[in-house]
């Protein structure tokens, strides 16, 4: 899609106000009839709904999902992520109020396309493809909503001012149903590939399968999440990447294993993102930035070479502490006395890398999605390397808990095990598949690209994992000889099962007139 995006940011208009867009002799008059019989003024329509795709790099320097669980803490005081660590937050604040009105602005527009492609004059072909495009992107903005606020109001028109504006939330049923009814047309619609390079970054009928395993996953429906699961491999379109380590760097942009993503890069879109500015150690960026850190909690899930938890593995050094571990913690976190970008990186707290005011709270820095031939000489430069939506691997995670949960152990191992190979880690044996290796292979592999907490959520774990101490590392120096000690950052607290789902921002319930409340989650109130 980085080819496929075209100048006119400003598109984004055009859903509301289909006039006068464009002030320039002739073309000042831009109608109706006009815009929705151009294919290239529809596609560049179709392309600022993909824009509109939120995704982990686009929240970086606010808060990424990874510091709303164990994996990492925020190093900016401030952040919404520690009101929810410490259960402060409320209607009221706000968390995720842009996944809702920035989501429904895009669901708006995916009905305009869908409803304008009926007598659209285009090729059956290509009003084909967008249908199934439009299908794909409106499930998945309503997933993004579901997934943190449960039940909402299921809009599948273009509301005018005639109709009943003050739309109610749907039940589960209904709104599970919209989104699956949704992903199954696209599916019918989509390719399974695209043969033009140009029309890379669309949906396909494998990201339509992938994000709907992914839903019924989340909703605890084993069974239909693992049919999802296998259609999508059976499509054998996709191979995990043989290189964990460079999975998510700019040069494999597009690779074997990507499902679905975010193109970020083209100069005609404008589409960026400042990943790497806000998550590099501060000796690299020279101002404020590494905000979301590794937690000792996320460390400690990496298990040693040989397969063991370091607590009980023989290769464990605690004068070396990160030596011998699975090698994707390497590609993950970047650790005090690791070689990085040219140099050995020093984390003693009062470093350049770890300066008292600002520098990781956990010892800690994210590694994972870092450009490391990213140009660091100036600020804020704009990032262009693609987020990874969906991938081959979560998708094998997803078939594995779905087998565990349906009593098919050895099924599961089976795809365990190709994760683990890929990764250079000893396969589970024989017979010896069980949920705890399952969530410890889901938790590494995973790690900090955002799936997390909607794991937690499933696995009704908040308590025993979002509502215990956060811990991290602090590196010292005696006789010569670096020191690691193990120290609790802070203590985290989850208070209900309400904290499942965030409550519905004020302001949005506010919209709704008196007689025709929206709702607020439950204990919310």
């Amino acid at each position: 899609m980085k080819k496929y995006i075209i100048l006119l940011l400003f598109i984004t208009g055009i859903s509301a106000c289909q006039k006068g867009f464009l002030d320039n002799g002739p073309l000042d008059k831009l109608t109706d009839d006009i815009i929705w019989k151009d294919s290239s003024l529809v596609n560049l329509y179709l392309a600022n709904i993909y824009a509109g795709i939120t995704s982990e790099y686009d929240r970086a320097g606010g808060y990424l999902m990874m510091s709303l669980t164990d994996e990492a803490e925020s190093n900016r005081p401030n952040q919404q992520s520690h009101l929810v660590n410490f259960a402060l937050h409320n209607s009221g604040t706000g968390i995720f109020s842009d996944e809702w009105t920035s989501g429904y602005v895009s669901i708006r527009k995916c009905n305009q396309l869908l409803e304008q492609l009926q007598t659209a004059p285009f090729s059956a072909a290509l009003t084909q493809r967008m249908k199934g495009e439009a299908y794909f992107l409106r499930a998945l903005f309503y997933m993004e909503i579901y997934a943190r606020f449960g039940r909402f109001p299921v809009i599948l028109k273009t509301l005018a001012l005639t109709d009943e504006l003050a739309v109610p939330r749907g039940t589960d049923q209904e709104c599970v149903k919209a989104m699956t009814d949704d992903l199954d047309a696209a599916a019918r619609l989509l390719p399974a590939r695209y043969t033009d390079a140009t029309q890379t970054g669309r949906a396909t009928q494998g990201a339509c399968y992938a994000l709907k395993c992914r839903l019924l996953l989340n909703t605890r429906n084993y069974t239909a999440a693992a049919e999802a699961a296998k259609k999508v491999i059976d499509l054998k379109q996709y191979e995990l990447f043989p290189d964990f380590s460079s999975l998510f760097q700019p040069g494999n942009d597009n690779n074997v294993e990507v499902i679905f993503d975010k193109q970020f890069g083209s100069l005609q879109s404008q589409q960026r993102h400042y990943m790497n500015d806000f998550e590099y150690p501060r000796n690299f960026t020279g101002f404020a930035s590494g905000i979301d850190d590794p937690t000792q909690n996320i460390v400690d899930a990496f298990m040693m070479k040989d397969g063991k938890p370091w607590n009980t593995s023989p290769l464990y050094n605690p004068e070396r502490p990160y030596d011998n571990r699975d090698p994707r913690f390497y590609s993950s976190i970047l650790y005090d006395g690791i070689f990085f970008r040219g140099e050995i990186l020093d984390l003693m707290r009062g470093s350049a890398a770890n300066p008292s005011e600002r520098g990781t709270p956990t010892g800690y820095y994210l590694k994972k999605f870092l450009d490391t031939t990213y140009d660091l000489t100036g600020i804020t430069i704009p990032n262009f390397n693609n987020c990874i939506i969906m991938r081959l691997a979560e998708v094998y995670l997803n078939y594995a808990e779905c087998q565990l949960q349906l009593g098919n152990p050895e099924e599961a191992r089976t795809y365990v095990n190709m994760i683990r190979s890929r990764a250079g880690m000893p396969p589970v044996p024989a017979g010896e598949m069980t949920w705890e290796k399952y969530v410890a292979e889901r938790t590494v592999e995973l790690a900090f690209e955002g799936q997390r907490w909607f794991d937690i959520c499933r696995w009704k774990k908040g308590p025993e994992i979002l509502g215990q101490p956060i811990y991290g590392i602090v590196v010292s120096e005696e006789n010569g000889k670096r020191k690691y000690t193990r120290t609790k950052v802070e203590d985290r607290t989850f208070i209900s099962p309400m904290m499942y789902l965030f409550p519905i921002p004020l302001t949005i319930l506010n919209k709704y007139p008196a007689g025709k409340e929206l709702g607020q989650n439950p204990e919310w109130k």
